[in-house]
């Protein structure tokens, strides 16, 4: 009897350590679940009149994509861009009304004499979308529209590589400290949903040191549609470029920043007029100044095998 006695209290010990480690094992998987697997959700954004109080020469008010509201310098004409590139993809892209306020992706609206034009493009309601994460966004993006989906790929800024192909196949990324791995943690999805939350892991872990690990440094010469210029603190990339008889090139650059606002061309305000073109030969120099922020040659950059 007493043996009988002591083996109850035995099994029921083995039982509630069982249900614990159950219990506990549960909470690990959802806990992993949740890291691996953000909702990306759209902020909602404010569109407010700015009111410039001077000119931005070579802008077209009532144009409504890159390539009706802005156009060349005098003696320049755009380099054509072959149907399905970057370039048209950009120039095509739609622009919010002129002279605006930048939208916050936190619902505000922030006064920027410098912007030139403004994406029409959506940002997350966590503010990740800043500098990096917008030119990520836009090469994704174009990749996403064009049915490039292997080409979906970005670096985390530990260099461990985020696959969008194996993302939607179920893949997620596991992020401790500076740390990741892949790991099975979802069903395969290739709703447009799955990959805007797909783009905001990336967002999460990429930045400009990333994209500086997957690029090279270029001389300002062989600048095209999509190269950037990226130190350790920001990145802009040209988004547009024009030529004269001459073989002299100008361009455009588009950038976001810190708090995430929609995409913008910059405009160069040094010299006799403000206008969003910047010259090859500004580009030249050993330093020069894009917008507000400060670079030098060596951060003229072509991501990957560019475009």
């Amino acid at each position: 009897m007493k043996k009988n006695g002591a083996e109850k209290p035995k099994g029921r010990g083995r039982l509630i350590r069982i249900l614990l480690l159950l219990i506990f094992t549960a909470a690990l998987l959802t806990a992993v679940y949740i890291r691996t697997n953000p909702k990306w959700k759209a902020a909602e954004l404010t569109v407010e009149p700015a009111g410039r109080f001077y000119d931005i020469s070579c802008v077209e008010p009532a144009g409504t994509s890159l390539e009706t509201r802005i156009v060349p310098p005098e003696g320049f004409e755009r380099v054509p861009a072959a149907e399905g590139s970057f370039s048209e993809y950009l120039r095509k892209y739609p622009l919010l009304p002129d002279d605006i306020k930048l939208p916050v992706y936190d619902g505000s609206a922030m006064d920027y004499s410098n912007a030139a034009a403004v994406f029409d493009i959506s940002l997350g309601d966590e503010g990740y979308q800043q500098c990096a994460d917008s030119v990520i966004r836009l090469y994704s993006d174009y990749f996403y529209e064009t049915g490039q989906l292997d080409r979906i790929s970005f670096m985390f800024s530990n260099g461990d590589e985020c696959s969008y192909d194996r993302w939607r196949r179920g893949k997620r990324m596991l992020v401790l400290a500076n740390i990741s791995c892949e790991i099975p943690a979802a069903l395969p999805d290739d709703s447009h949903q799955q990959y805007m939350n797909y783009l905001k892991e990336v967002m999460r872990y990429a930045g400009t040191l990333s994209l500086q690990k997957e690029s090279e440094v270029i001389p300002a010469k062989e600048l095209r549609v999509g190269d950037i210029v990226c130190n350790d603190t920001h990145v802009v990339m040209v988004v547009d470029e024009a030529v004269n008889e001459k073989g002299e090139k100008c361009y455009l650059f588009g950038q976001s920043f810190i708090p995430a606002v929609c995409f913008h061309i910059l405009s160069r305000t040094e010299g006799s007029e403000v206008t969003p073109w910047f010259t090859q030969e500004e580009l030249e120099k050993d330093s020069f100044v894009i917008g507000t922020f400060g670079f030098k040659k060596e951060d003229i950059r072509r991501w990957k095998e560019g475009f």
